[in-house]
């Protein structure tokens, strides 16, 4: 689907002070993935204005600039690559599900291709995976089970920073667990109890990656009420301790022009 894709360059900007996004036209497209701050933009003369969790395409050749200055900080990460078809591309402007699976892996796909020792290859592959990532979306029915699958997704996903259980979720939908595990896993065929855990674990490695924060402290966030309970629930669904995982994606370029 994005065989001729090719990762060309990235990094992560952050402004420092009044920021307006300069004017230019590239031959290259480029992914914006907003992680603080609002961008106002036009590309082409359609204008948009960008908060935390937006990705805007920004196709080769287009012309683009700010509209007005950001006074708060901006940040967001930047990717520019060629290939592709604008038909297989994401849509110009998106919101992914989780912008925490976004955010990790441009932080991956920056690290890959700003270490020595890795083939340049590894940040090509990387950006397909975040482009289906992207550009995935799921066609599903009207249903009322549909209705509640999604409910309880949206709920587990703006939610999975507290303890959660099963039975949690079954009482806020006003079901009981056997019922809304059947329901749930009509569509997600692991279960609501592995999608829990998959919401949480992209929060956790989100934080452990992109913040400072000291690892009990993490820990207290996610509701893990001793610290050796979270270190063994990490290591299982991760296969490697917070610390080994941290050293692993460190390595990217930022600048603040």
């Amino acid at each position: 689907m994005y065989e001729s894709v090719e990762f060309v360059n990235g990094g992560k900007f952050t402004s420092r002070g009044v920021w307006k996004h300069p004017e230019r036209r590239i031959d290259t497209t480029e992914i914006i993935i907003v992680t603080m701050g609002k961008i106002y933009i036009a590309l082409d003369g359609v204008e948009y204005e960008l908060g935390v969790g937006d990705v805007l395409r920004i196709p080769a050749g287009v012309l683009h600039g700010g509209t007005r200055e950001s006074s708060e900080t901006v940040s967001f990460y930047w990717l520019h690559f060629k290939g592709g078809d604008s038909e297989s591309l994401p849509p110009v402007l998106s919101r992914p599900e989780s912008i925490y699976q976004a955010e990790l892996l441009a932080r991956q796909i920056l690290h890959y291709s700003n270490t020595e020792g890795y083939p340049r290859q590894c940040g090509t592959l990387l950006l397909r995976v975040l482009l289906v990532e992207l550009g995935y979306a799921r066609v599903g029915d009207e249903s009322s089970g549909y209705k509640l699958y999604c409910e309880i997704k949206e709920w587990v996903r703006a939610n999975c920073d507290m303890p959660i259980k099963v039975s949690d979720v079954a009482e806020r939908f006003s079901y009981n667990s056997d019922y809304v595990n059947r329901v749930f896993k009509r569509y997600y065929k692991d279960g609501l109890k592995a999608y829990i855990d998959q919401m949480k674990m992209q929060r956790i490695k989100h934080d452990l990656v992109c913040t400072d924060m000291p690892l009990k402290e993490l820990a207290q966030k996610y509701g893990f009420s001793e610290y050796k309970y979270f270190l063994k629930y990490f290591k299982y669904h991760e296969g490697a301790t917070p610390r080994e995982y941290t050293r692993a994606y460190y390595n990217i370029h930022t600048n603040t022009k």
